[in-house]
């Protein structure tokens, strides 16, 4: 009896460590390092063991109509009501910027491009390190709500590549770029809109604050005035209201 139990015992760790991976859909999915199962939290491991190698991002861009987001509205900006955990970037009313390009704002590397089917859309989340003496030392900057991804997940990718082009969440909302500026690695896909916002930034004061040689000439970009923040859903600007 007590051997057979061993070999149960052998056999359920080794099951067990076939699974590995992140949580990005709200399931439990751990990353496996040795057996039996020894599992490690993916953010002190990817700053020790991934962001060395990444590309030193020493400038960047805006994510959409680079370098400077010249003709964007930044239709529900950062902390809107205490609460929007990114901005919402947009070029037309209603969904006539379905299909707007979207750039990686520096050199980077893809963690994750993925299709989630739900109000997030596709998703592509990248990686940009910082160079040494900076504040924070990286960068994970999600892109949602994509109509198309052109990269995959462990792909490098350079500042001003097209990464995808902006989307609706199948309908869900008008067309826009939900996207968020994290000081922490693999936080998964989170709320858009929550009381705390822990390891989060504005992405247009990091934009600011990080342009390289560029940094003197202002982002282009611009917020909505009261009068078209007004306007319908469908004959305003999109955003994740």
């Amino acid at each position: 009896m007590a051997s057979r139990l061993f070999y149960l015992g052998i056999l359920a760790v080794w099951i067990a460590a076939l699974w590995f991976g992140l949580d990005y859909m709200g399931e439990t999915k751990q990353v496996a390092v040795a057996v039996p199962t020894t599992q490690v939290d993916w953010s002190p491991f990817f700053v020790a063991n991934i962001l060395p190698s990444l590309p030193i991002a020493d400038e960047f861009d805006t994510p959409l109509r680079p370098p400077d987001g010249a003709g964007v509205v930044d239709s529900l900006p950062y902390l809107d009501g205490g609460q929007h955990l990114g901005e919402d970037w947009t070029t037309a009313q209603g969904d006539a910027a379905l299909g707007e390009p979207v750039y990686s704002i520096a050199d980077g590397w893809v963690s994750v491009a993925y299709d989630f089917a739900n109000a997030w859309g596709k998703v592509i989340f990248i990686d940009y390190r910082l160079p040494e003496g900076r504040y924070p030392p990286f960068i994970e900057v999600m892109y949602a709500q994509l109509q198309t991804m052109d990269v995959t997940s462990g792909q490098f990718v350079k500042r001003g590549q097209k990464i995808g082009t902006v989307g609706n969440a199948n309908g869900i909302y008008t067309a826009h770029l939900h996207w968020e500026v994290r000081t922490a690695a693999g936080l998964g896909l989170g709320l858009g809109f929550d009381m705390r916002h822990d390891n989060r930034l504005s992405p247009s004061e990091f934009l600011a604050a990080h342009r390289g040689d560029r940094f003197k000439q202002p982002l282009l970009m611009r917020t909505l005035t009261p009068e078209e923040t007004a306007k319908p859903k469908r004959d305003g600007w999109g955003n994740d209201n």
